[in-house]
This record gives structure tokens, C-alpha cells and sequence, in this order.
């Protein structure tokens, strides 16, 4: 890739609603999300690539991002996404950043409460490993940002020290963590990180949303969407959403539940494609959701989508990155192009083939968060009162 050559950008996410909720951050841009790592070296602007390595094994999740920087110009500038509440394999996929650039680390995402602050992660204001927010892990949360680091070693660097401190701490070969606790420390991170070449940035949507102020807006507009039936696939087992699915209900959808043991088991998607020709659907698993199976419930309800889907033109609604990624690798859709965002962190993205995708990270959104994004899909004010529920056997 030769130096005029494209990307400027290259933001490396772990999840689909992570690479989305990123990308919509670009829209005034030419901006496209991939979900393949072959599509590192594409030709807009900025690209965004779901790597997909939130549900890998840390030396897996390490390759994968190793082989998306190799053989990157310096001139690109990098950006590793990480999850806000710290999930994934972090550590890993820094320790292969090691070597490829300075490392600048600033987990946070100020406007939902998520700061780090004296290296200690919170939500709220309660340390991340007492909030209950890592419930649903197969491990604890960790109880500071070196915790989570591990063996990989870690300086912490004030903004007050500035590019010496900064120096000091890359110069080292270590990792330069920085408290958040504002989007104000974010833009200033991203300044005093700018006078480093090749700099690697890892950190939250917040980290990026501070790379993209730092641009002059292209003003490229959005696409104009066409009313599509919806259906709204909930892969998240956040408390926050099962308010959002009654919300969804109440205001006209037909709301599908499967049991997890029957989905697993291979299901009819004559419920599934009934509930979408009605115009808006809801499909929820039901039943005790054992972590250690997550990720073949999500291959599973993924295929079901497939199957109910694969003939009709649908909007569709996905919540959890990897279900999301999941539910998109079985319909063959490798790329996506954000058009809009409908809060934060719901983006709806356009397919090559031209049907429309929402995503949205599990734990984001108000209750009216699915009914905003369906609304949206089916060009609506709001679904209308038809309101009928189905479970499948």
C-alpha cells in the first residue's frame, strides 16, 4: 500500500455492535465496516473491521490482531476498540500490538458512566468487579487496569506530565495507561498521542469519537432508507433488555421466544416467518443460558434467522456483538455501510445487497431502545397496535 493509498483510519473492533457503534462515529466520512480481516487494506477512508475475536481464545484473538497491523504504512493511523466494560481479550491483543508502535491505553466511556480513575475501571462510580456488570463471564472482572494487564507491563502517565512522561512510558517498552474520567481527558489523550508517529491507541468508542473531532467533516450526507418489516433479534442477556423487549411488545410486535434446550436442538422457522410478515417481530431465547454455551446458541439462533429470512426482504435488528456477527456470517454479509445512528451506539448499516442492518451493543439503550430502532427500519412514528406473542415448542 503506497503512501497516498487508503485507509487513513484502521479501527480494529472485537465485536460487530462495537465495530458498528465505532463507525457510526464517521459517518461524514467515507466510512465502511468489514468482517473479514481482508478487508484491512480496503479503499475507503476509514475502515472499521469487526475481527471478531471477543469469543476467541487470547493466543487466537492475538494472531488475528497481530496479522491485521503487520504490514501496515506507518502513516495509518491505528485504533484497537475495545469493549467499555473491559470483556474480551484485552490484554492479549495488546501484548501483540507490542513491538508494531507506541501503545497508548484509555479505557472509558464518559457519557455512559464508564471511567477509570487512579487505574481503578468503574460504572457509575462503582469499581467494575463490585458492579455486577461481569455476571454473565466465565471469569472475574478485573479490579484495576494493571489486574487486567497481567503480565504485560503497564506505566500510568498523567496528561499533567505530557509528551516527556509519555515518552518515558513507550520508550520503556511498556504500556502508557491514562485515567478517564471526561471526554475532555479523552481529547487531550489524542492530542498528546498525535506527537508520537505510529502510535497504536486502544481504548473504548470514546477513544475514536475523540480521534474522529479531530477531523474536518466531509459532509457526505446519509442514504435514503426504504420501509422494510422488521425483525428484532435479541442476542444479550443484559437485565436492560428484557425492558426494552416489553417495550417492543407493548408497542405492536409480535414476540417469538424459543426455549435455549429446543433451539439447540434445531427448530421450525414457520413461527419466526409468520411473526415478520406481520410487520415487526421479537425473537428471544428463553430458559437457563449456561456462558460455556453461548457461543453455540448464538450459531444456532443465527441459523434460525437464516432459515426464516432467507427469501424475504427484512430489516433487521441485532442486539450483542456476537450474535450480530453471528446472524450476518450466515446470511453471507461480509460488509456493511453505516448510514445513521439512532442513539448511541445504535447504528443502522446498509449490505452490498441492499438491505438494512441495526446494531447495538447488549447493554446500551433506554427502554425505548427497540422500539426507536424498529420504528426506523419500517419508516413508522411508531409500530402499530397489533400485539400478539408466540412461544416455540
Amino acid at each position: 500500500m503506497s503512501s497516498t493509498q487508503r485507509p487513513r483510519i484502521l479501527i480494529l473492533a472485537d465485536d460487530l455492535s462495537g465495530a458498528a457503534e465505532t463507525a457510526a462515529l464517521f459517518l461524514d466520512r467515507d466510512v465502511s465496516l468489514g468482517i473479514d480481516i481482508g478487508a484491512v487494506h480496503g479503499d475507503s477512508d476509514v475502515r472499521v473491521i469487526d475481527l471478531g475475536t471477543r469469543a476467541m481464545s487470547g493466543p487466537e484473538a492475538a494472531d488475528r490482531v497481530h496479522a491485521a497491523v503487520r504490514d501496515l504504512p506507518p502513516q495509518v493511523r491505528v485504533i484497537k476498540k475495545i469493549d467499555s466494560m473491559l470483556r474480551g481479550n484485552i490484554a492479549a491483543e495488546v501484548e501483540s500490538l507490542l513491538g508494531t508502535g507506541p501503545i497508548v491505553f484509555a479505557a472509558g466511556l464518559p457519557a455512559l458512566g464508564r471511567t477509570v480513575e487512579n487505574g481503578v475501571p468503574h460504572i457509575d462510580g462503582v469499581p467494575l468487579d463490585r458492579s455486577g456488570r461481569w455476571a454473565l463471564e466465565t471469569t472475574e472482572a478485573p479490579a484495576s487496569i494493571a489486574d487486567l494487564f497481567g503480565h504485560v507491563r503497564t506505566i500510568s502517565v498523567a496528561l499533567e506530565d505530557g509528551i516527556d512522561g509519555l515518552s518515558a512510558a513507550v520508550d520503556s517498552g511498556a504500556v502508557a495507561v491514562f485515567d478517564v474520567r471526561s471526554d475532555a481527558d479523552l481529547d487531550a489523550i489524542v492530542d498528546l498521542s498525535a506527537l508520537l508517529p505510529g502510535v497504536r491507541l486502544v481504548g473504548t468508542a470514546a477513544l475514536a469519537a475523540a480521534v474522529a473531532r479531530t477531523l474536518r467533516p466531509n459532509e457526505l450526507g446519509t442514504l435514503p432508507i426504504e420501509p422494510v418489516p422488521t425483525l428484532v433479534v435479541v442476542g444479550t442477556a443484559e437485565a436492560v433488555a428484557a425492558q426494552q423487549v416489553s417495550e417492543l411488545e407493548r408497542s405492536g410486535a409480535t414476540h417469538v421466544r424459543i426455549h435455549v434446550d429446543h433451539l439447540l436442538a434445531g427448530t421450525d422457522p414457520t413461527p419466526v416467518r409468520n411473526a415478520v410478515d406481520g410487520g415487526a417481530a421479537i425473537l428471544t431465547v428463553t430458559g437457563p443460558v449456561d456462558p460455556a454455551r453461548s457461543s453455540a446458541i448464538a450459531t444456532a439462533l443465527a441459523e434460525l434467522v437464516a432459515q426464516a429470512i432467507s427469501d424475504k426482504t427484512v430489516g433487521l435488528v441485532l442486539t450483542g456483538g456476537e450474535t450480530a456477527r453471528r446472524v450476518l456470517d450466515a446470511l453471507g454479509v461480509n460488509t456493511l455501510h453505516p448510514i445513521t445512528e439512532i442513539h448511541h451506539g445504535a447504528v443502522v448499516s446498509r449490505t452490498a445487497a441492499g438491505g438494512y442492518v441495526a446494531t447495538r451493543p447488549g447493554s446500551f439503550g433506554g427502554p425505548d431502545s427497540l422500539v426507536a430502532m424498529t420504528a426506523y427500519l419500517r419508516g413508522v412514528e411508531s409500530t402499530p397496535s397489533f400485539s400478539n406473542s408466540e412461544a416455540l415448542a
